[in-house]
């Protein structure tokens, strides 16, 4: 198995490569010009480095990168900077995933993506609702915050633009807190928020997000127990 990993070198991104590796798969990572790759990543035979902006490859450069590929992980994200928060280019995940989903749709066989998204996503069309005080502060976040628009935005596209699309098997993974730490540990998988991320917020390593995505991939069973769906993942504990 290979997958494609767009944003391969970030905090999360980084621990998928890993667990694919621990698995034996290949991986080709997309990285930016500038990035800081791990010296695993540098050496290691299972690993392609493809370096680039993934805000100016077209939908057919992906495409042409999805050819040897079985699957796409997207771990895109904005740099917690003022120029990374209030800088161009603003919609960098869903502008990616529009393009993903639109190179996925031409292949010629179907192939899975997963991508990383968030509990500060709503999914109303499965009966989610948030309180008056999260609506209030959700909205002033999609004025003031461009990267919750931007990942708001991109999860929208799966499930109410590509939807339970033939040539296309989506999954939508939500972490809460994200935290950092060494080691995998027990997590829980819900089809629903539990805790409120912006008042009650839980925790989720992400290393346990890479692992997860990676089952996803390599899992059948699982993978047909969330296609098409926006699992909310927490650490157990």
């Amino acid at each position: 198995m290979k997958t494609l990993v767009f944003g391969a070198s970030g905090a999360t991104g980084k621990h998928v490569v890993l667990h694919l590796l621990e698995r034996h798969h290949a991986a080709k990572i997309v990285v930016r010009e500038s990035a800081k790759i791990p010296d695993k990543f540098l050496e290691d035979q299972n690993v392609e480095i493809i370096k680039g902006d993934i805000d100016r490859f077209s939908t057919e450069e992906i495409h042409a990168l999805l050819v040897d590929c079985d699957s796409v992980v997207c771990c895109l994200g904005h740099n917690l900077s003022f120029k990374g928060m209030y800088g161009k280019p603003r919609k960098l995940v869903v502008n990616a995933v529009r393009k993903i989903t639109a190179a996925l749709a031409a292949s010629n066989t179907p192939k899975k993506f997963v991508l990383m998204s968030t509990t500060a996503y709503t999914n109303k069309s499965h009966g989610e609702k948030n309180t008056s005080g999260e609506k209030l502060v959700f909205s002033l976040l999609e004025i003031l915050l461009p990267p919750h628009k931007d990942n708001v935005l991109a999860a929208n596209h799966l499930l109410y633009e590509v939807g339970a699309s033939k040539q296309i098997e989506w999954v939508a993974v939500r972490p809460d807190g994200l935290i950092d730490e060494e080691s995998t540990s027990h997590y829980e998988l819900l089809e629903n928020k539990i805790r409120s991320p912006l008042f009650d917020p839980g925790k989720t390593s992400r290393i346990n997000v890479g692992h997860f995505m990676v089952e996803l991939l390599v899992n059948e069973d699982l993978w047909g127990r969330w296609k098409f769906k926006t699992p909310v993942i927490y650490n157990k504990g």
